[in-house]
């Protein structure tokens, strides 16, 4: 894990940039993950972002909405800033972060994060091909770090087919008796692929089974439209 931080970091300031930071995982809900690693930016800062600044911070609600590279300067021109999250990005350039490339990156399960570059001596000189640059390094690096913390992403819950058919309906909120419908089976049999896929999900209810779902990429999280050829 250090030597892998490392190596992202190395890279980063071989690009210019001073400070980064790795935000991870990160929700809309901003009660829920958010760790917070900080490599050279001011520190006061960090330690106030953990104890209460996450809370009022926009970028990563803006970062899972474009899921593509931003400056944090443009924070006001991506989206209505309430308040709060106004008096936060002062709060950034008080502390010598007032601007800085913020970076999406997704891993297994749906989990999300970003990273942090700033503190760079020419931000005018950070074109296209920098940005597509550090995008590739921070997914890779991110991607990584997930099979590092989470190794049970990469393990395989194998269902069979018809406990997928099953499965695909739960998480579309169907009942058992609506599903037993849909498959033209008996609801009994319908009962028993549900308690084998909660055993094999070691979960105990329909929730924490469609959860599972998009977790281990059973089911698209969201709507999402073919595009015809």
């Amino acid at each position: 894990m250090l030597a892998l931080r490392r190596e992202t970091l190395a890279f980063a300031r071989a690009r210019g940039f001073g400070g980064t930071y790795f935000l991870t995982p990160i929700a809309r809900d901003s009660r829920e993950g958010r760790v917070l690693t900080n490599i050279g930016f001011d520190e006061l800062w960090a330690r106030a972002y953990r104890w209460y600044l996450h809370r009022v911070d926009p970028l990563p609600d803006i970062a899972l909405e474009r899921a593509a590279p931003f400056r944090w300067s443009q924070a006001a021109q991506l989206r209505d800033l309430s308040p709060e999250e106004q008096r936060y990005m002062a709060i950034l350039a008080r502390r010598g972060m007032a601007d800085g490339l913020i970076i999406p990156t997704f891993g297994p399960g749906s989990r999300a994060g970003l990273v942090g570059l700033g503190l760079h001596r020419d931000f005018a000189s950070i074109g296209p091909e920098t940005e597509l640059e550090m995008q590739l390094v921070s997914q890779a690096s991110y991607q990584r770090y997930c099979e590092l913390i989470a190794p049970e992403f990469g393990s395989e819950t194998p269902l069979s087919q018809r406990e997928m058919d099953v499965l695909y309906w739960i998480a579309q909120g169907k009942s058992n008796a609506a599903i037993a419908t849909i498959l033209e089976i008996s609801a009994a049999t319908v009962d028993t692929y549900v308690r084998r896929i909660f055993k094999k999900f070691d979960v105990t209810d329909r929730v924490g089974a469609a959860l599972a779902a998009v977790r281990y990429g059973y089911v698209i999280a969201g709507e999402y439209r073919q595009v015809s050829q």
